[in-house]
């Protein structure tokens, strides 16, 4: 009875703020969290004095590492371990931000790096950013599946013999997860849910680092940390700070949503492309108008299925190259417009295959992505067990036939789709969509362009979150959009992160320009690889 007293007053000072209208506040819910002391966290160096690469990776950073529930319905039972890490307010923190990279489920101790790659100085000097690795990923407890047994399919063959083997291959993936997973952290336990109130057992153990208790979490989350930001703040309203969220995931439906929109999204993402490399066609040779490049990739595409793979050659390392594989390589260069010039590159170099016979080929910019890289134990739990799989197995295959008709570059390889086989587990922490009313404020950010997390989802959350605002980016796709370049984002968003102003209505910034056609130099900083889009699609 007294908690329920101590939320209704909690609503009321939120309603007061403008957080949460008071006629239309969401009832109280049990809080497994309460069951728990809190015994806050001890910060320490995130690597050792002697491990100078470690130090330079985690510079200026604090880790830290918290015990947290196995399942949030028992909260006595089993352990397992949260990581994170902190940024501390370089003056009096006016609060604490946690951020989150995407995904889903991607490790975010290094996020808050990005803030001082993208040179975020009001956010460095009034709050202390935190970084998590999300139960399942980098330094807390690991999820895990089996390994993928067998070569790797090229998903646009669909004979009779090769669909078979594509879905038997789907099918031993949801099995090499759900059976053979971690011990320590089983699939069943990798949701959304369970995450959500991981990080209210974050906040109940954080102070500020000048002392303070932390009773509402602002929060910056990209992709599919919008997606957990949104059922934060559904699920406590109460302790909802200012939320950002960019380049979101559709949080009003299935994720499913989201990834059937990928094909045109990002089909639509590289034919951007091909006009911006055929405007330099002098200095890539890639052709001079959109289709010639996209028949270039094709050619090449077919070049590689002919001889079932190739070998990238980079002084005496060598590197496989399946139809697959170049797939994935050429749709993790169009998540940002600033690796385009490294993908014309290596389109240039890989030429050569579609003139000739040939089974080598010297490439020093090969992007790192393969198509095994995207099928990670934490999306697939997260995707699979989070939401329901609208079709059976035999009905993917058809729905993927037909979009990758439609759209080559991507349609095809939805079919790699564990969730259809998933068996999603009973009796599970219960995950209400965070649509309607009565909900705190968010702020999203959202290019129309963006093939990951296309804009029509993010117009129909926006549509079904009505306490929200958003910031549409015009001329523009990359996915990530906030601490980067764009200066009109970053000025309406530190004004609400920072200053509580919130905006009367929606926005609208203009993009930021096509990069010049100079030859990519590959750097790997920590901001490079902070922002994390859905990965490669598994589920359709």
């Amino acid at each position: 009875m007294r908690r329920r007293a101590l939320f209704a007053v909690s609503v009321t000072v939120l309603s007061l703020a403008g957080f949460v209208p008071r006629s239309t506040a969401l009832p109280a819910e049990p809080d497994p969290t309460r069951r728990l002391s809190a015994r806050g966290v001890t910060w320490k160096a995130c690597a050792g004095k002697k491990d100078r690469q470690a130090r330079a990776l985690y510079r200026g950073l604090e880790c830290a590492e918290l015990r947290a529930p196995l399942d949030w319905r028992e909260p006595d039972g089993r352990k397992i371990t949260l990581a994170i890490s902190r940024l501390k307010a370089r003056r009096q923190a006016k609060g604490v931000v946690f951020t989150n990279p995407g995904g889903p489920g991607a490790p975010g101790l290094l996020t808050p790096l990005y803030f001082v790659d993208g040179k975020r100085e009001r956010v460095l000097d009034a709050m202390d950013v935190i970084g998590i690795d999300v139960r399942g990923s980098g330094r807390s407890t690991a999820a895990s599946c089996q390994p993928a047994r067998g070569r790797i399919l090229d998903p646009r063959d669909r004979s009779a013999a090769n669909g078979r083997r594509l879905l038997s291959h789907m099918r031993e993936r949801a099995r090499a997860c759900q059976e053979g997973g971690s011990r320590k952290l089983p699939s069943r336990y990798v949701t959304t849910a369970q995450t959500v109130h991981d990080l209210e057992w974050i906040r109940r153990n954080l102070r500020t680092s000048d002392g303070g208790e932390v009773e509402r979490i602002h929060w910056v989350g990209y992709s599919g940390g919008a997606w957990l930001g949104a059922h934060y703040a559904r699920r406590w309203p109460q302790h909802t700070g200012r939320f950002v969220l960019d380049s979101g995931v559709d949080f009003s439906g299935g994720w499913h949503r989201t990834f059937d929109a990928w094909a045109g999204g990002f089909q639509a993402r590289f034919h951007r492309f091909a006009r911006w490399a055929a405007r330099y066609d002098d200095v890539f040779g890639l052709g001079s108008s959109r289709r010639s490049v996209v028949r270039r990739y094709e050619r090449i595409r077919a070049a590689v299925a002919r001889h079932g793979k190739v070998t990238l050659v980079s002084g005496k390392s060598r590197t496989v190259l399946r139809p697959a594989d170049l797939d994935a390589k050429v749709v993790s260069s169009l998540y940002s417009k600033a690796s385009f010039a490294f993908l014309a590159a290596f389109l240039q170099e890989l030429s050569p295959l579609a003139g000739g016979v040939r089974t080598r080929v010297r490439s020093e910019v090969s992007p790192s992505a393969d198509a095994t890289a995207f099928e990670s134990p934490m999306l697939l739990d997260i995707l699979c067990n989070d939401t329901e799989f609208p079709r059976t197995p035999a009905r993917q295959l058809a729905f993927t036939e037909r979009l990758g008709r439609r759209y080559p570059l991507l349609g095809y390889f939805h079919i790699q789709s564990p969730c259809a086989y998933w068996k999603r587990p009973h009796g599970q922490l219960e995950l209400p969509r965070p649509v309607g009313g009565g909900l705190p404020r968010i702020l999203m950010v959202h290019s129309v362009g963006d093939p990951a997390a296309p804009y029509s989802g993010a117009r129909r959350a926006h549509r079904a979150y009505r306490n929200s605002r958003l910031i549409t980016v015009r001329n523009e796709g990359d996915h990530g959009i906030y601490g980067g370049a764009n200066t009109c984002v970053n000025r309406i968003v530190e004004r609400y992160l920072i200053d509580g102003r919130y905006p009367r209505r929606d926005r609208t910034c203009p993009g930021t320009p096509l990069p010049a056609p100079v030859r990519y130099e590959p750097k790997q900083t920590a901001s490079s690889s902070l922002i994390k889009g859905p990965a490669f699609p598994t589920q359709g």
